[in-house]
């Protein structure tokens, strides 16, 4: 995917503030029965902190709706305010139509192309004369603005330390998650402390990297897992089972990376992010294989 920005989106991540977890208070459980030769990480609540807990539960305001939109050239001071109030009213609109056509491709838990998504707004509001596209704006601007504004985030304590760690040790490193262009952008961020707008994660290998807005598929969808675990086999002779999966929702991640046939381990190491589907029937029997609180519990895990 080709991006292009045109103002200084490190300004926006530079305002990022650090936060802390909040602690469940869970107890963590790292007996291991089986070989660990690869790990595979979620990242929202589980590498990243996240305010809103999740990638989908950010709040919108229309205050954040109007910064993103003049970052992106798409107002200014004279822009009509009834403008973001629309926008904001027409976004979750639009991902549920959008995840419905997808839905009708076959896809059970579908996702959304954010850019199509904020494309078909957008154009809603030029019709009611609000904006006028000039071809100068830059539409990713507008959409990381708009995400780093809603859903702060900050990485999780060890995160860099955890995978230097296991980089070390030659442990093939990959990602299955739910997440948008913007994900890689700011992981990377934190990770280096620039700016890049690669989609490939330093330290991650990218053929063991799936993620939702790519596949248009998103967690607990199984077959996000495939490429994955396709590769862990071909690329580096690594069995399933001697994997293992990191992820915050009993779910999205232990259900789903269990069905795909890996290990598990529930990170609870937020509570915020931390989603225990207790009512859930598809989690009533599934237990994780380990429970960590902290994200250096997984370099015992991995010894």
């Amino acid at each position: 995917m080709e991006l292009s920005f045109k103002t200084d989106i490190k300004k926006w991540l530079d305002k990022l503030e650090p936060m802390e977890p909040e602690t469940p208070g869970l107890c963590p459980n790292m007996k291991k029965e089986k070989p660990v030769k690869a790990v595979i990480f979620d990242i929202y609540g589980t590498l990243l902190i996240s305010s809103s807990g999740d990638i989908d539960q950010a709040t919108f305001t229309e205050d954040n709706m109007k910064q993103a939109l003049v970052a992106g050239g798409f107002a200014d001071e004279n822009t009509n305010p009834e403008v973001y109030t629309f926008l904001l009213k027409e976004l979750p609109v639009k991902v549920t139509s959008n995840q419905k056509e997808i839905a009708a491709n076959g896809h059970p838990f579908p996702d959304v192309d954010i850019f199509k998504v904020w494309n078909e707004i957008l154009t809603e509001a030029e019709k009611k004369g609000w904006i006028k596209r000039t071809g100068s704006e830059s539409l990713a601007d507008t959409i990381i603005v708009f995400e780093v504004l809603s859903n702060k985030v900050s990485p999780m304590p060890g995160m860099i330390e955890v995978l230097e760690v296991l980089k070390a040790k030659n442990i093939p490193l990959g990602i299955v998650s739910n997440a948008q262009f913007y994900t890689p952008i700011i992981m990377n961020y934190f990770i280096t402390g620039e700016f890049s707008s690669r989609q490939e994660i330093e330290f991650f290998a990218p053929k063991l990297t799936a993620f939702s807005f790519n596949e248009l598929r998103a967690k607990p969808d199984v077959k996000l897992f495939e490429k994955v675990i396709n590769n862990l086999q071909k690329k580096y002779g690594i069995k399933p089972e001697e994997a293992v999966f990191v992820g915050n929702d009993m779910l999205k991640d232990i259900y789903t990376a269990k069905k795909a046939g890996m290990q598990t381990i529930l990170f609870a190491g937020d509570n915020r992010s931390l989603r225990l589907r207790e009512t859930d029937e598809r989690v009533r029997r599934i237990f994780p294989d380990f429970t960590i609180t902290d994200l250096k519990q997984l370099l015992t895990i991995t010894e």
